[in-house]
């Protein structure tokens, strides 16, 4: 067997996942969601890098918070325009 098979061990379960098996701490993980590390020692198995969609790379806090401020913005001039309308 080769050394890159010894350190990735390519397993396909029922969903079709690929899992890689760390040699540092005998650990089977999913490289899709950890970022292609193994989430105790961080070691990256050899072969293709693992890239997170871009809808969850993004933090949405500062998007939110502009939506949040735009909303509150047109609440208050709705409550104006109704009050100098009454």
């Amino acid at each position: 067997m080769s050394a890159i098979a010894d350190h990735l061990r390519a397993v396909r379960s029922d969903h079709g996942e690929i899992t890689a098996h760390c040699p540092v701490d005998e650990w089977d993980f999913a490289p899709r969601y950890t970022d292609g590390v193994c989430p105790i020692c961080g070691w990256r198995p050899p072969g293709p890098r693992v890239q997170l969609p871009l809808a969850a790379r993004v933090d949405w806090f500062w998007p939110a918070l502009v939506a949040l401020a735009i909303v509150s913005a047109a609440m208050a001039a709705a409550v104006i325009f109704a009050y100098v309308r009454a």
